[in-house]
């Protein structure tokens, strides 16, 4: 029994080997034909089967190989996602990923936090007021200039003051920052979002120091310049002519560090820059005027270690070092009064800065700031930004899924379609053969017979064609039957094929397309073809401006020509040939002159010094972008950030001048040249002696007590005339104001334009004075004059309106759009494009539903024939013969049931006569179906619920209310990008504020102040000063308020897409907010640094209420000495406090400065001081327009694409071209295992009686 087993095997491989080749061999698909059965003889229906699976197996591999290698575009839509989710999709599909947040516009302190280390100075003992307090001695002014006593309190003061100021503007500056909001309508990366915070970040911390930079530098530039005088005596000291009314002031000069004659340094000429060690002199010697102060220290003398002694405190404190603090040998000596605790000193490892460091580098470079603490929270980010969906796409090849959906499709109809032609293929291979061997035998004649037979042949097959013949050839009402039925096929398929080809030459559908590594011609290529979804990635999102952007600024001739050179400056270097022979009036030309040429090379030096610092700064900022700007946005954005950056540097400085113009006139500070002030004896009764005092005086008929643009024409003078007297000569377009900014402001270049004018000036230097003064250097006669043609100001343009505009013609700007992309160096861009359905596509697809639906209509067009015919039948017989309705239903149940019991889609003739075979056909049947229903239903879920089909929708001329219901709706995929992505804050928003009454009232007139001032008693003219304080302060914050107001305005708020209503009222809201916090904190900060300068640098002012003044006698060579004020009302001194007062009336109090008495005094209960702070406005009247702003942006349409689950029409196609392949795939598998079953049925049979004929 076990060696029968092998041989059973190898005899049935045998025998199916044997049989699947006689199959194959013999295998006729069309013998039973309806159409080509009867017309194709045994032969050549063998000969169209094979060519039949020939063609169906090359089709099929057309198919796949096609369906494999076509790239598809994937649409994903996530709702639910955790951070972790979004990163790993973000690292994976980096141009595709769409995050959109709910909330756009995210306030920075959200996720950004900084705390900033500051240098230990700063919140040391060494800046409280006990300790200067203890530094200051009331004989100070007594001491060598050079000696620390004299001017160390106004020193530490000064550190005091930088040290607040920086930790000011850093406080400022981050509240400013906090309330800034981040406008994003897509949540960044995590690279992103650090690179775009550390920016941010970058862009506070310089601007913060170029602001307060700039500040301290023209601060300093102006004190110096209007040359006005410390109560130190530092920078200028008055010597008063004994027995006479006559007063000289002398400008401070001060040794270099190798004390040679040629290292003299004056503080007039160097902007009081002079600087020198200071040390201590216990026997110092009296001035020797006009000459440097000596600083031979004696062996009982001390040198402080990093201390500088100068002209100012401020300047001397800012070119010193914190040595002397870190050791406490140094302190010892600093320390004046044992009885005051000594501070610690400083420690050495707490700093990164070295120990010579100068206070000036920490306060310019760092606000003395040694590090930040940064925290950047992405998951805060995350949070704000609250996304609730998200899209990614990617582009794959067709799944296995969609390869097989696509042959089962495409199988029905292959095989409709070569079953036709085929057969056709055949005949006329037959006919053509046929023709080629009898071609010389046969005759015209049988040729015309011929053609006659076939004509008549086709027109009878046409007549009789029948694809649906019944199973007995004799039945004629069947045939007739089949015959309509396939006419009725032939149409119904071809109207269906001609209705699918016409929606799928119409419908559109979304694709995507990736560019790696696009060039710039193949980037503007597809930008300008696909702008509205093109994105490029940038590889590197920020890049300084420098990279992409040159900008170089065309000054005014005049800051370039000879008349700023030292060449014209020696015209004024009037050297008598005798010494003491002349004796002008200190207004004359020839004394004014240089101060007013020096003051403009200075300003033209702080403008080109505030420009390029400004450019430094704005080249070192970082342009941001996550996605590649077109040439077009970039030109556009570019000229945005120029037009901010040039607005914003003008306006910042002229505005800064302005308020330290009128800081010094309503001040009141005194001058070295004593133009607007006098200076005269006045007798003390309670002292019983005669005391120096400063009176004001008059420019004409003007007074400047009252009016900052009081004017006289500048000229030459005779030596014999007054202060009072007119010029003999007066200079073309040149005038003579209350100080030196006010000359230069007011007055013309016109004079340098015109060659008559400029030999005049050179021919006045000797008017009265011939032989008097050595004569001007030949080089003087040859200065180039000035030329209108190059100018966009006028000759006769005020230099105030020259220097308004930083001496600037034009800026000289070029952007490299080129540089920018290489920058950028985009990986890969994407793009979607709606198209329509490609033609292989639309050939699979047609195929299928051809399959589809000719399996339908071979299904329900017989049965519906037969009902039509029927029923036409029952109509012409009479109703007599009808059987009874009630039988009729009570068996129809019955034979529905029997029928489908009994279904049978596999007889043949054999198994009609074969009970075993028939009862297989009917199993087999019954898998066919259920496999049938399975494959359809999950042909339903394929193309219903996980369809991967999308539908891209797009709105032409959105409105406000679809733009917002599609926000609301939150679709990752929408964008409705602006036409106009900038737009100015004018167009949209706008701000009004509402002054306190006080600025509008009698107080702020100048006859009010006048009529105070022509009483002459103490209070009136201290009244006087008050309200002239009040009205140029109230000028100041409306000036201020209109230019910030025009420079918010002209700024722009960039959005590429609109944003949502409440989007737009937070960001305005924020917006509104910062600019508000922002003009006022700006402004109480420069004013607190100009005013406290005057302060720590002792200023005098004509009121002498911070310092006073004593004659001296000849011992002391009659220098007028100076002392501070000390207020009986408090017991305070203006020289270690800037808050002591003095009641004037009710409310009103003086104060050391004007503007100090001011700030301490009340109005109705109100503090003025915080009333200036906040420019005096009491409240804001804001409005947000978002219709404006909605029709400035304009978006052109909108564009989104979603997820086109359970389409009808897509499930109808899929579901049909389906239904048509699994007809036939089902059937020919069910049929080959039958056939295979009943094979190995009969072989088993075989060998069973072969073995039992073996066994008997």
């Amino acid at each position: 029994m076990s060696d029968r087993s092998p041989r059973f095997s190898k005899r049935l491989f045998i025998a199916a080997r044997s049989a699947l080749i006689r199959n194959a061999y013999e295998l006729n698909l069309f013998s039973g034909n309806p159409f080509w059965s009867s017309s194709l003889n045994y032969s050549e229906q063998i000969l169209s089967t094979r060519l039949f699976l020939l063609f169906i197996s090359i089709s099929l591999l057309i198919i796949i190989t096609y369906a494999s290698i076509i790239v598809r575009t994937h649409s994903i839509i996530l709702d639910n996602f955790s951070l972790v989710e979004v990163e790993s999709l973000q690292a994976r599909y980096p141009t595709t990923i769409s995050i959109p947040c709910t909330q756009v516009s995210i306030p920075y302190h959200q996720f950004i936090q900084l705390s900033p280390i500051v240098h230990q100075i700063c919140s040391s003992s060494f800046i409280d007021e006990q300790w200067i307090s203890s530094l200051f001695l009331p004989n100070a002014t007594s001491h060598h200039i050079l000696d620390f006593r004299t001017f160390s309190f106004a020193q530490f003061q000064a550190l005091a003051l930088l040290c607040n100021i920086a930790k000011q503007a850093v406080f400022d500056g981050y509240q400013t920052f906090n309330s800034t909001n981040l406008v994003t309508n897509y949540l960044f990366s995590r690279t992103e979002f650090m690179e775009i915070s550390h920016v941010l970040i970058n862009n506070l911390w310089n601007n913060t120091i170029a602001n307060e930079y700039r500040t301290a530098k023209i601060v300093s530039m102006n004190i110096a310049q209007n040359r006005v005088m410390s109560a130190l005596r530092t920078n200028f000291y008055i010597k008063s002519v004994y027995l006479s009314n006559v007063y000289i002031i002398y400008n401070g000069l001060y040794w270099r560090e190798n004390q040679t004659s040629e290292s003299v340094c004056g503080c007039l000429i160097e902007g009081n820059q002079c600087v020198y060690p200071a040390g201590i002199f216990y026997n110092s010697t009296t001035v020797e005027l006009d000459m440097a102060n000596k600083s031979f220290l004696s062996a009982s003398s001390y040198r402080i270690l990093g201390l500088m002694a100068g002209c100012l405190p401020l300047e001397t404190i800012r070119q010193s070092t914190l040595e002397c603090l870190y050791e406490q040998s140094c302190l010892d000596i600093l320390t004046l009064q044992p009885n005051i605790s000594r501070p610690r000193p400083l420690n050495k490892s707490l700093t990164k800065f070295p120990l010579n460091t100068t206070i000036g580098f920490m306060f310019d470079k760092s606000l003395f700031i040694e590090s930040w603490q940064t925290k950047l929270n992405f998951e805060d980010y995350y949070q704000a930004c609250a996304p609730q969906s998200l899209t990614y796409s990617y582009e794959s090849r067709f799944r296995l899924a969609s390869i097989i959906t696509i042959c089962i499709s495409a199988f029905g109809g292959l095989v409709i379609a070569w079953d036709f032609v085929t057969p056709v293929i055949v005949k006329i291979w037959t006919l053509i053969k046929w023709k080629k061997q009898h071609m010389k035998t046969s005759n015209q004649i049988d040729n015309e017979q011929q053609n006659l037979n076939v004509t008549s042949h086709v027109h009878r097959t046409i007549y009789t064609f029948n694809l649906f013949p019944p199973d007995d050839e004799n039945d004629v009402e069947e045939q007739y039957i089949g015959i309509v039925t396939t006419r009725l096929y032939i149409l119904f398929l071809f109207i269906g094929l001609l209705v699918l080809s016409c929606y799928t030459s119409l419908v559109q559908r979304t694709q995507q397309y990736t560019v790696p590594f696009p060039s710039l011609t193949e980037f503007e290529r597809l930008e300008s073809l696909y702008s509205s979804t093109l994105i490029c990635s940038c590889t590197r999102f920020s890049m300084s401006y420098n990279r992409i952007l040159s900008v170089s600024p065309r000054y005014h001739q005049i800051c370039s020509s000879e008349f700023l050179d030292d060449i014209w400056l020696s015209y004024f270097d009037m050297k008598e040939i005798k010494l003491n022979t002349t004796f002008f009036p200190v207004i004359d030309f020839r004394h004014t002159g240089d101060s007013f040429f020096i003051l403009l090379r200075v300003l033209c030096q702080a403008s080109q010094e505030t420009v390029e610092n400004a450019l430094r700064l704005f080249r070192s900022r970082r342009l941001i972008t996550v996605n590649t700007y077109s040439r077009k946005q970039f030109v556009n954005e570019m000229q945005t950030r120029l037009k901010q950056f040039q607005q914003q540097t003008i306006t910042s400085f002229s505005n800064l001048l302005e308020l330290i113009r009128s800081s010094i006139q309503t001040n009141r500070l005194v001058t070295d040249l004593l133009t607007t002030t006098g200076f005269s004896n006045l007798f003390n009764k309670q002292t019983s002696r005669w005391e120096p005092r400063f009176y004001s005086r008059n420019i004409g008929n003007c007074s400047c007590a009252f009016f900052a643009d009081c004017i006289r024409p500048q000229g030459f003078y005779l030596q014999s005339d007054i202060v009072t007297s007119e010029p003999k000569v007066i200079v073309p377009g040149l005038v003579f104001g209350c100080y030196t900014i006010d000359s230069l402001f007011l007055s013309t270049l016109e004079c340098f334009f015109d060659q008559k004018c400029l030999k005049l000036l050179i021919d006045m230097r000797h008017f009265d004075a011939t032989d008097l003064f050595y004569s001007v250097d030949e080089r003087v006669h040859k200065i180039k004059l000035l030329r209108h043609k190059n100018s966009r100001f006028l000759p006769n343009a005020t230099i105030q309106s020259i220097v308004s505009q930083l001496f600037i013609e034009n800026w000289r700007t070029s952007r490299n759009f080129t540089a920018y992309y290489i920058r950028c160096a985009p990986k890969e861009c994407t793009y979607t494009r709606t198209e329509r359905f490609d033609k292989a596509y639309m050939i699979a697809m047609m195929l299928g539903f051809c399959s589809g639906l000719s399996a339908v209509l071979e299904i329900i067009l017989p049965a519906f024939v037969r009902f039509i015919k029927k029923r036409n039948n029952l109509e012409t017989t009479d109703n007599a013969s009808q059987s009874p309705v009630a039988t009729e239903n009570s068996n129809l149940f019955y034979r529905i049931y029997k029928t489908i019991r009994s279904l049978n889609l596999f007889s043949t003739d054999t198994s009609s006569r074969n009970h075993q075979m028939r009862h297989q056909e009917i199993i087999a049947t019954r898998i066919y179906i259920i496999l049938f229903l399975l494959s359809l239903i999950v042909a339903v879920l394929y193309a219903g619920p996980f369809s991967e089909e999308t539908k891209t929708t797009i709105i032409k001329l959105p409105t406000v209310d679809i733009v917002n219901n599609l926000r609301h709706r939150n679709i990752s995929t929408l964008s409705c990008p602006c036409s106009t992505a900038a737009v100015q804050h004018s167009k949209f928003l706008s701000t009004n504020p509402h002054y306190h009454s006080m600025c509008s009232s009698m107080y702020t007139t100048p006859s009010y102040w006048i009529e105070l001032a022509t009483k002459g008693d103490k209070i009136s003219t201290a009244l006087s000063a008050h309200y002239r304080v009040l009205a140029s302060f109230c000028q100041i914050a409306n000036r201020t308020i209109g230019t910030a107001q025009d420079v918010f305005g002209s700024q722009e708020l960039i959005t590429i897409e609109p944003m949502i209503h409440s989007s737009f009222i937070i960001q305005t809201d924020a917006l509104l907010s910062t600019f508000i916090s922002q003009i006022s904190a700006d402004y109480r900060r420069t004013l607190t640094f100009i005013i406290r300068s005057f302060g720590v640098n002792q200023l005098f002012n004509v009121f002498t209420s911070n310092w006073k003044l004593n004659f001296t006698d000849e011992n002391e060579q009659h220098i007028i000495k100076t002392y501070p004020r000390r207020f009986s009302s408090s017991n305070c001194t203006c020289a270690t406090s800037f808050d002591c007062i003095e009641p004037v009336i009710e409310g009103i109090v003086s104060g050391c400065f004007p503007y100090d008495g001011f700030r301490l005094s009340t109005y109705e209960n109100l503090s003025l001081g915080q009333l200036n702070d906040q420019l005096f406005v009491t409240n804001w009247q804001n409005k947000s327009n978002y219709t404006a702003y909605f029709d400035t942006c304009h978006p052109l349409e909108c564009q989104y694409t979603l997820p086109d689950k359970n389409n009808p029409i897509y499930m109808f196609t899929t579901i049909l071209g389906l239904y048509g392949g699994l007809i036939y795939t089902f059937r020919l598998i069910i049929i080959q295992s039958l056939n295979i079953l009943r094979w190995w049925s009969k072989q088993h049979q075989q060998v069973q009686i072969e073995l039992s004929d073996t066994n008997s």
